[in-house]
């Protein structure tokens, strides 16, 4: 299975943020569970990874987006299902290897949407930016 490593990192941030906080956070900000802080009997608390919320809600979007052939409901299953590849393969009724085969396609169609994604910024940023020198004195 070829899976594009910073789309797969961006799938487990995003995850975690599903599992942990369910995307919720108030008035926009992320959520915060001080039940967790436990420091454990030498007083140190273990680090956790940071999540971007905004990052983790764009990709959230994106993945809700993934509609041919299911690849969406692929990547629910994938990264929030529960067992194994077998069992969330019977989970999709399909075979293994055309589950990793959804998620496959499912990481080539993430990555173009965030690369062009990032070059619509892009290419707004220096037109706003070229905005900014026409008109400086």
């Amino acid at each position: 299975m070829a899976r594009i490593e910073w789309v797969e990192q961006r799938l487990q941030n995003w995850a975690r943020w599903k599992a942990i906080r369910g995307g919720s956070g108030s008035m926009g900000y992320a959520a915060v569970s001080l039940a967790d802080a436990d420091a454990g009997r030498d007083g140190y608390i273990t680090a956790s990874v940071p999540m971007i919320d905004v990052e983790a809600s764009e990709t959230d979007d994106a993945v809700q987006r993934l509609w041919p052939g299911g690849l969406h409901l692929a990547v629910l299953e994938v990264y929030l299902g529960r067992g194994g590849m077998r069992d969330k393969a019977l989970r999709m009724c399909c075979t293994e290897q055309a589950l990793h085969a959804r998620i496959t396609r499912a990481h080539f169609m993430l990555a173009e949407h965030f690369n062009a994604k990032a070059q619509r910024a892009k290419a707004e940023r220096q037109r706003v930016e070229a905005l900014q020198r026409s008109v400086q004195p």
